[in-house]
């Protein structure tokens, strides 16, 4: 049995907590692409998910994830779902602080250009719509909020990247 759910999240940590719910209740996934999930029905709580940004991954990382027997599930617009067996125990992709801060710092120097492009562009649409058209205004007004939304995702970000900086720095000195 399938279940195609749809839903959009803006928090990569809050989307991975709800497909390991999902999976806790027995729903697998199979498939994901921007929003749209495809489950199957199967075993109750038998898998851990984990989500990451694979931009710039080479063949030899996923090759290096087969042999920890992850796998990868769907991969779609730079992003993968992996799995692992929870009877294989606990499944984190990045085991320090350090590679955590390293990712999340990956996932800004991709959200600050977005930002800064729907931001400029905002600027423009707005500029031609009081001179053009309408529908440069309302292109401006969307620009603008896909802007602050990129802004919030990136505060954060900065937000969890300073709790870990904060973390490593107790632990080491």
């Amino acid at each position: 049995m399938k279940k195609r759910v749809y839903r959009i999240f803006l928090d990569y940590e809050k989307e991975e907590a709800w497909v390991n719910d999902m999976a806790a209740h027995g729903w697998d996934l199979k498939k994901t692409i921007l929003g749209y999930f495809v489950f199957e029905k199967g075993e109750t709580g038998q898998y851990i998910y984990r989500n990451e940004l694979v931009k710039g991954k080479n063949k030899d990382y996923f090759e290096f994830l087969e042999t920890m027997n992850i796998e990868c599930v769907s991969k779609f617009a730079g992003w993968a779902y992996y799995r692992k067996k929870a009877s294989e125990g606990p499944f984190e992709l990045f085991s320090d602080n350090s590679s955590k801060i390293h990712y999340l710092q990956s996932l800004n120097r991709l959200f600050i250009p977005l930002a800064l492009f729907n931001l400029f562009m905002s600027i423009t649409n707005f500029s031609l719509g009081l001179t053009v058209n309408l529908l440069n205004s309302a292109m401006g007004f969307l620009n603008f909020l896909v802007a602050i939304t990129m802004c919030i995702l990136i505060l954060k970000i900065e937000k969890r990247k300073k709790g870990l900086q904060h973390e490593l720095h107790i632990f080491e000195g």
